[in-house]
């Protein structure tokens, strides 16, 4: 695997190069563009991973076999790929590694390209009934938007890899929804989307599905509303008491799926949604009277849904890649009596003092800095409530640290 993963790395020159037209003519040779007979492809800026998770719970729940892309991965790279929940196995990971090494020629490929086309040659000799597959940056250009989608999603639309993407919602609506498909829907969960988002798919000739309208999620003290909309323009609600994730996407999971006559009954849409957890969003642990509350939130939306959530916490451990708005990102977070900032030992992560820097610019200054995650979690108070946060990498470093524990935490 190693070998591998280290080759995947030195086949191309660049981490990220946008564009279709090398992975496509590879797909194609590869006969992996439709991979299963339901092809659901999931964007957005925040809430991807959990709307993929929900999908794919729903059309298990019917007793459909399953295959999910997402990315990028907490601890293993096999994380990335799995049917029916189950990870793909270092031995199938390794046949569509060298499926596709053999079948690209001269071609060269992205880390993530490869990877990409290695979980769609995967799926495609799987014999699934659907897939659900998560864009990795964008959209219009992104490896995953190769594959032949039945039905598309838009989680939401923020600022994020402004580099790549541009620097205004309009522009980033635009690459985000350019995943649409002549003649099919594109549900987007974001409400109140920028203008750009129903005009790319009007330009490519899709059906704009848009939350606040066709369909919406809203609180009523303890209890969730879900409002969709059925084909035929009927409407149907749903009512929801126990939920763990952001519950804009559990309305914009069960849209998608009433689109293409894929939901199921009422009262399995309740039970998967209360029983569904993932990893890194919003997950607690427990010790004693100490919660320590694990998040992979790395921008200034997804740091604001956290905040709304998690209004203020005694200690915020934060870790950051340095292409990321370290300033937006603090002004959304939950007010923290004690900010501790930790370096990421990682391509694009930020040592600590770095951090600490961008952080007093921006007004908010440390109370502690630590060289990495480990080291900060070793100084964590006995009691209250504690969050880790800042990419996938801090969280990834919580949890190895977290497993090396034994049973002194209970996740709950």
């Amino acid at each position: 695997m190693d070998e591998w993963l280290a080759h995947l790395e030195s086949i191309h020159p660049s981490e990220i190069e946008l564009g279709l037209t090398r992975i496509r003519a590879v797909g194609e040779q590869l006969g992996c563009l439709k991979p299963a007979p339901l092809v659901i492809l999931v964007g957005g800026t925040n809430g991807k991973g959990t709307t993929t998770s929900l999908l794919t719970n729903l059309l298990m729940a019917q007793g459909l076999r399953v295959g999910r892309y997402n990315s990028p991965h907490i601890l293993r790279y096999n994380e990335r790929v799995s049917v029916n929940n189950t990870d793909i196995s270092d031995a199938d990971l390794l046949r569509s590694f060298a499926a596709v090494e053999a079948g690209r020629g001269e071609t060269t490929l992205t880390y993530f390209e490869f990877g990409t086309l290695s979980a769609l040659w995967h799926f495609a000799h799987s014999e699934l009934d659907a897939v659900v597959l998560e864009i990795g940056l964008g959209g219009r250009l992104d490896a995953v938007n190769i594959a032949d989608a039945d039905i598309s999603v838009v989680t939401s639309i923020g600022l994020d890899h402004m580099n790549w993407l541009g620097d205004t919602v309009e522009q980033i609506a635009y690459e985000k929804c350019s995943i649409a498909r002549p003649d099919r829907w594109l549900v987007c969960g974001q409400a109140e989307a920028p203008h750009s988002a129903a005009e790319t798919v009007a330009a490519i000739g899709g059906h704009f599905c848009a939350a606040g309208e066709a369909f919406a999620a809203q609180l009523h003290g303890d209890q969730l509303q879900v409002r969709y909309q059925a084909n035929d323009g009927s409407q149907t609600e749903l009512s929801f008491s126990q939920w763990h994730i952001p519950y804009p996407n559990i309305a914009t999971a069960v849209q998608t799926l009433s689109l293409v006559d894929r939901l199921p009954a009422a009262e399995v849409i309740v039970r998967e949604v209360a029983a569904l957890k993932v990893p890194g969003r919003m997950q607690r642990w427990q010790r004693g009277d100490l919660t320590l509350i694990l998040d992979v939130a790395h921008n200034p939306q997804a740091a604001a849904w956290l905040a709304s959530q998690q209004p203020d916490v005694d200690v915020m451990i934060l870790g950051m890649l340095g292409d990321k708005d370290v300033a937006g990102v603090l002004a959304a977070m939950p007010q923290a009596v004690n900010l501790w900032l930790c370096g990421l030992d990682c391509y694009r992560g930020l040592a600590a003092e770095a951090l600490q820097q961008r952080a007093a610019d921006a007004g908010v200054p440390a109370q502690r800095i630590f060289t990495g995650v480990a080291e900060a979690l070793e100084q964590l108070p006995s009691s209250g409530v504690c969050l880790v946060a800042g990419s996938f990498h801090t969280v990834e470093a919580a949890t190895l640290w977290l497993n090396a524990q034994g049973n002194e935490w209970n996740c709950i």
